[in-house]
Formats: C-alpha cells, structure tokens, sequence
C-alpha cells in the first residue's frame, strides 16, 4: 500500500497564511463597521449568511454547472 503526500513549499504555506489573515481582518472589520451602522444582531445575521454563502457557492456551482450539461446532453440525444 502507498500513501501520497501533499508536500507543500514554504512560499505556498506563507501565501496561504496571508489569504487566511488577510480575509480575517476583512471579515472583522466588515462585522464593526456594520455593526456600528446597523446593530449587532443585524450584523451577526449579514455576516453569517456572507461566511455561509463563502462556503456553499462551489458547491452549488458544481451542482448547476452539472445540471446543465445533463440538460444539454439530454437535449441533443435524438427522441425515441
């Protein structure tokens, strides 16, 4: 049995720690500003729903750029 291993290079690691902070701060500073602007409760929900919809956009994108081939497949097959 074989096991591959991800070897990632320092540069990669370095990139990826400032994406991650570099969104942190974003993230934070968007959350007061919005706060201050429109309550905490208002901005708990905006922000919420921005780190879900983050998470859940490949996803769906996947899924509808899938639907739509098999739409498109299904359309070009001759009827029976």
């Amino acid at each position: 049995m074989t096991t591959q291993t991800c070897h990632r290079h320092p540069e990669q690691e370095r990139e990826q720690g400032l994406a991650l902070t570099l969104a942190a701060l974003l993230l934070t500073g968007t959350a007061l500003l919005a706060s201050c602007w429109v309550g905490p409760l208002a901005a708990f929900t905006v922000t919420a729903v921005l780190i879900v919809a983050a998470y859940a956009a490949p996803g769906l994108a996947r899924r509808l750029a899938i639907r739509r081939a098999v739409r498109e497949l299904l359309r070009s097959l001759p009827c029976a």
